[in-house]
């Protein structure tokens, strides 16, 4: 039996840490990089509100 994900959100970075805030816990949680990428490629979580990301371009 699958459960549904946990949606988690993303509240910013410190440092080398990204702190992710889970909806029972009252402060949020710091993880490295590898790690939060891994819970960004995961089923498990769901990220509620992601900043947008800017790619940059460079044409002649």
């Amino acid at each position: 039996m699958e459960h549904p994900s946990v949606k988690v959100n993303f509240i910013g970075k410190e440092g080398n840490k990204y702190l992710i805030k889970f909806p029972d816990l009252k402060i949020p949680v710091s993880v490295n990089k590898n790690l939060y990428v891994k819970m960004l490629n995961s089923d498990m979580y769901e990220f509620m509100n992601l900043p947008k990301q800017y790619s940059r371009v460079n044409s002649a």
